[in-house]
């Protein structure tokens, strides 16, 4: 735990101010979850969507024109494609990786992963949000568990002047792990398995809500400013 420093607490101090957000998804709980926290934020004024998500979720919300779609990632080094994309994401002040939906036997696509960070990196977006794994780990033999690691590293190496990673062990809803409908075998065996396990295991292991840790996420972003580069 590190020791409490005056000059450290002035620099996390809260400075409410209006951000542009950019979202990175696939779909899926996290995704919808943390769109709809933007949205309904008072302190953001417009999220841009980047890759796949459904509008008909967030129509019945009256924000719902703050959302607006960046389409198909598209890799900064092509020409015309870069400046539509730099267009897009400028004046971002806050973007979030959430491919993986904080799965950790369904890390994201190493590749849109990694078309997500060269964007924000082009636009520098001065603030990055990575959602990961508790179980990233490079020396693992599992392989999903290398994947997360490698990514982190991916986003880490970028220079951000803020990157957040946040590592959970186990997303529940409504309080019970649901296991995605493409989940496999083992992926449904450790959802139900985990919590049992987890009582003997230390704190940092402890499983975390749906509402949480997209409540963390964004107060996050809009009311602590951290002297950390990289901060998990």
């Amino acid at each position: 735990r590190r020791a409490f420093s005056p000059a450290r607490a002035a620099s996390a101090m809260v400075r409410y101010r209006l951000y542009r957000s950019a979202v990175a998804c696939s779909g899926g709980p996290v995704a919808e979850a943390l769109t709809r926290q933007l949205l309904l934020s008072p302190l953001c004024s417009e999220v841009v969507a980047v890759g796949q998500i459904d509008r008909r979720e967030f129509e019945s919300l009256q924000v719902s024109n703050k959302l607006r779609d960046f389409g198909q990632e598209t890799s900064p080094a092509a020409g015309t494609e870069s400046t539509k994309a730099l267009d897009n994401l400028s004046g971002v002040h806050a973007a979030f990786c959430v491919l993986g939906n904080g799965r950790w036997a369904q890390p994201p696509d190493m590749g849109r992963a990694k078309s997500f960070m060269e964007l924000c990196k082009s636009a520098a977006v001065p603030h990055v949000t990575l959602l990961s794994s508790c179980w990233a780990n490079t020396s693992s033999r599992a392989e999903s568990a290398r994947k997360h690691a490698e990514i982190a590293d991916l986003f880490a190496s970028a220079g951000f002047q803020r990157l957040s990673i946040f590592r959970p062990s186990l997303i529940l809803r409504d309080g019970v792990a649901i296991p995605a409908e493409d989940a496999g075998m083992a992926e449904k065996v450790y959802s139900t398995a985990f919590p049992i396990a987890r009582q003997f295991m230390s704190s940092s292991y402890r499983e975390v809500s749906l509402d949480d840790i997209v409540l963390a996420m964004r107060l996050n972003t809009e009311l602590c400013d951290s002297p950390d580069k990289v901060e998990k």
